[in-house]
């Protein structure tokens, strides 16, 4: 091979080599010591720390401690007791009364439901006119104006019944005098 040596390979092999031996040195000292011989087989003192003697020895035979007999997990038996339940017993929910059964719409005469629900008024009160003792209500039904005196119908279904400042009573054609319907004055 040709002789082609680095000067610095050469000086971090020797370093390395120095670090190597110090290394060495400084593991092994305890051993080399003759005084650890003398001490008779007690703790090794290395630095501050000493490392304790254990309590057996090696060359007698090791003995493993064996579980204590019982239940043998591979047969069967009488299934152990269950542990009781300490959890209380849940509130149970709160009932609904029953629906109310709903009434039939309509009016009740004599005991029976003879005629259905009177209806709605789509109208607008407007107002009255007159003196009291011949007054006309007005209503408003779309762009047009009606003036209806009390007791005549107004699109053959309403009968205007009384009028107030306030609103009109409104009867309804084919239903009894005492079904009626209150119409308050528009706003």
């Amino acid at each position: 091979m040709a002789n082609n040596t680095n000067p610095k390979n050469v000086a971090a092999l020797a370093l390395l080599l120095v670090a190597l031996a110090v290394v060495i040195a400084v593991r092994l000292r305890p051993a080399l010591v003759p005084a650890s011989a003398a001490r008779g087989g007690r703790a090794i003192q290395v630095g501050s720390y000493a490392v304790p003697a254990l309590g057996w020895d090696r060359s007698k035979e090791r003995v493993v401690p064996t579980p204590a007999s019982g239940r043998n997990l591979f047969t069967f038996g009488a299934p152990p007791t269950p542990t009781p339940d300490h959890r209380p017993t849940p509130t149970p929910l709160p009932t609904r009364p029953p629906l109310p059964t709903p009434t039939p719409e309509g009016i009740y005469v004599n005991g029976k439901w003879i005629l259905p629900p009177p209806p709605k008024f789509p109208l607008s009160y407007l107002g009255w006119l007159g003196p009291d003792r011949l007054q006309v209500a007005v209503f408003r039904d779309g762009e047009d104006v009606l003036a209806v005196p009390i007791g005549e119908s107004v699109k053959g279904k309403f009968i205007v019944r009384e009028v107030s400042a306030t609103g009109v009573t409104i009867g309804f054609v084919g239903y009894p005098a005492n079904v009626t319907s209150k119409v308050a004055l528009a706003r």
